[in-house]
């Protein structure tokens, strides 16, 4: 079913529908929040909140491009205004066991992963949140460009900085 007819069942009121778009979404949107917050409840909290956030919101929503990334749009706002009212830093040192159950990387290892969080947490925010969304996320540049508001080859330029420094830390 398309997005399009998805959206005009819910707002007639059908709650398969509802059901449908969460199930297509839920999981794509939980691992962005967990890999930004690194708690399971919270990422879960953040995800339904980012799902109650569209309803609220779906008399004023436009269809004008992928709904998918409207929810990675909202989702960082969330994240952003939960670490704004616990004023802490984004990715905070937390408990290192939690960490395996949100990220699929390639490598084999559990050190090598814990290893690759680490340079992933030293980068700037930004560059963060790219590396999140087109590698943990397997988003296209373009979709990237639209949830962080830049043009596709600041994208581009950012994410290449970010696996720069990513292979140096790795190498040393």
């Amino acid at each position: 079913m398309s997005e399009k007819k998805i959206l005009k069942n819910i707002r007639s009121g059908r709650q398969d529908s509802l059901e449908i778009l969460i199930k297509e979404y839920y999981r794509d949107i939980y691992a962005y929040c967990y890999c930004r917050v690194e708690d399971r409840q919270t990422a879960q909290d953040l995800t339904q909140d980012v799902f109650l956030r569209f309803l609220q919101n779906l008399d004023s929503y436009e269809h004008t491009g992928k709904l998918k990334n409207y929810l990675y749009v909202t989702a960082g706002n969330l994240i952003k205004d939960h670490y704004k009212k616990r004023k802490e830093v984004l990715l905070e040192e937390e408990d290192m066991q939690q960490t395996a159950d949100g990220f699929s990387s390639g490598t084999e290892n559990i050190s090598d992963r814990l290893t690759l969080q680490e340079i992933i947490r030293g980068l700037p925010e930004p560059e963060k949140e790219l590396i999140l969304l087109r590698y943990y996320q397997n988003l296209r540049l373009s979709d990237i460009a639209g949830i962080v508001s830049m043009p596709v080859s600041t994208v581009r330029y950012r994410l290449k900085l970010a696996e720069k420094y990513i292979k140096t830390r790795w190498e040393e």
